[in-house]
């Protein structure tokens, strides 16, 4: 077993994260010169894919809560010639003035916050007056049956849903409410759907229980030893399902989304 970040920078961000990134910025359109926050940032696919549209002047920042992965971030940011700030910090209290920021932007990121009031309002705040925020959230797992059936198999092992956690803000209206408490406006939410083929079924079940140790709160507490035992367990429990979903030596996952755009 690895490091989780870094399985999950291998693994997961370019078959679940990074096909994404590019709905999120076509929504948000950054421009040249714009200052950019990257929220719960992860290893930094969406810092470092929106830094070319606000080059040469503009400023991009990426902010998590989880040191790992931010170490990955800075890494993959340097090898790729990028100039993208990189902190830690809370959502519920972001380490950034008042109207700092054109355009903040969380993919997949703002259901795992404790209080996603107050890192709305956080992102609010650190907005100038025609700021913007776009969203990826995904929606709940009744959109998702493979993950609602690995959730119940990590719940029988471990005792913790960890896969309900990364869909458990799916839906549209929770979505809008949150965003109007925190004063934001002209609010447009919209369905999407893509799938993710990843491409080693023999891999599959080991790779997820790394990368739900990096990302998901509730687990990181599992050191290498508990990942391969859970890894183990798991792997006969979901052979069933993965077989269900293999097409052409991939298992391909359909992925539902909401994507969201809220201004000032």
């Amino acid at each position: 077993m690895s490091n989780p970040a870094v399985t999950y920078e291998r693994e997961m961000v370019p078959v679940l994260f990074r096909p994404w990134v590019g709905a999120l910025l076509d929504l948000a359109q950054p421009a040249p010169g714009e200052h950019l926050l990257d929220l719960a940032c992860g290893t930094g696919i969406v810092a470092r894919l929106a830094a070319p549209r606000v080059a040469p002047d503009g400023r991009v920042v990426g902010v998590d809560l989880n040191p790992d992965m931010l170490g990955v971030a800075q890494v993959q940011g340097a090898l790729e010639g990028l100039d993208i700030e990189w902190k830690q910090g809370r959502l519920e209290v972001l380490p950034f003035a008042e109207a700092e920021f054109d355009l903040a932007l969380c993919q997949h990121g703002l259901q795992f916050v404790p209080d996603r009031a107050a890192a709305l309002g956080e992102a609010r705040r650190v907005l100038g007056d025609d700021g913007r925020l776009a969203l990826a959230v995904w929606r709940g797992l009744d959109h998702h049956p493979f993950w609602s059936r690995f959730n119940d198999v990590l719940v029988e092992l471990i005792g913790i849903p960890a896969l309900a956690s990364p869909f458990a803000l799916g839906e549209a209206s929770e979505l809008e409410s949150l965003l109007r408490d925190a004063g934001f406006r002209d609010i447009s939410i919209e369905a999407r759907a893509m799938p993710a083929a990843f491409p080693d079924p023999d891999t599959f079940v080991a790779m997820e229980v790394d990368v739900i140790a990096a990302a998901v709160p509730s687990t990181q507490h599992l050191d290498a030893k508990a990942r391969a035992e859970l890894t183990e367990a798991a792997q006969a429990r979901m052979a069933g399902a993965i077989r269900e979903q293999m097409c052409d030596g991939h298992v391909v996952v359909p992925m539902h989304s909401h994507l969201v755009l809220a201004r000032m």
